[in-house]
């Protein structure tokens, strides 16, 4: 599939876009790139520059960094609908973590320098998308929270068992 095949109605497989109306949808395509990620891939690696987020349309990718001492840590699994990514696209800092395609991909990328051209564009379209991923980040925000203090309760009642 390249970009010109792209329909609204993939895009609405996504949760990012979900919330857009069929023109913005359209217009969205404008802004960004169309992936194909074969399996096995590494589409970066933990502490590369990063600048970009990436849509999942199909596949699935395993998350994951390196301990000093080499272990690979597994952090999660993402499939289609998914994003990963937005810290880069909005900060443009290094890669917090390793992505790797467990199966045959295919991945809608923006950019921050076409996040800024849409921002200059097309602000409606891109407060709405904008407000989508603040809410995805702040639940994300929210569970790593609560995984936290379970986290120090946990090593709290281990210390007190000592």
């Amino acid at each position: 599939m390249d970009k010109s095949q792209l329909k609204p109605a993939h895009l609405r497989r996504i949760k990012s876009l979900a919330l857009l109306d069929t023109s913005q949808l359209e217009s969205f395509l404008d802004y960004v790139e169309l992936l194909h990620c074969p399996q096995s891939q590494t589409l970066f690696r933990e502490g590369q520059p990063g600048d970009s987020m990436f849509l999942i349309l199909e596949g699935q990718f395993r998350v994951y960094f390196k301990q000093r001492n080499g272990e690979v840590i597994f952090l999660r699994m993402l499939d289609a609908g998914e994003a990963f990514g937005e810290i880069a696209l909005l900060n443009q800092v290094p890669r917090s973590a390793s992505i790797e395609a467990t199966k045959p991909s295919l991945l809608i990328k923006i950019s921050a320098a076409s996040l800024k051209r849409l921002v200059s564009e097309q602000p409606a379209l891109a407060a709405r998308f904008l407000y989508h991923l603040s809410r995805t980040l702040g639940r994300q925000l929210s569970d790593l929270t609560k995984k936290l203090q379970v986290t120090r309760e946990l090593a709290s009642s281990v210390s007190f068992l000592e």
